[in-house]
């Protein structure tokens, strides 16, 4: 569900193969391999997430309604549950999330919103 369910390789600037491979495995859009050769792809993705183009499943409503509705939720272990308004120590992102940013030489992090 997601980002990756309406992902259009079509309209993301990336070479015909990548295009190819994003419509196989749509996920490949935020793969090393792919970003070492043009970072475009995965840039216009993560663009889409500070600009709140990808909307959030009913998965993630139902989780933000169980925790602002019933105070009930403890934890949510996700792979995808990116700008879906819960508080952070709600939220165990299993495979990291692209709402938060951290250079790839030093580690040091920043705030996306800020990019």
């Amino acid at each position: 569900g997601g980002m990756y369910e309406t992902l259009r390789p079509e309209l993301i600037t990336a070479t015909e193969e990548q295009r190819r491979l994003m419509e196989i495995n749509p996920t490949s859009v935020v793969s090393t391999e792919m970003f070492f050769q043009t970072a475009f792809p995965y840039l216009e993705v993560r663009l889409g997430v500070r600009d709140k183009i990808w909307k959030p499943t009913i998965a993630h409503y139902f989780a933000r309604l169980l925790h602002d509705n019933t105070g009930k939720l403890t934890r949510v272990y996700t792979q995808n549950i990116d700008a879906v308004g819960l508080p952070d120590d709600k939220i165990v992102s299993v495979h990291g999330t692209i709402s938060k940013v951290a250079c790839e030489s030093c580690g040091q992090s920043m705030d996306f919103t800020k990019i």
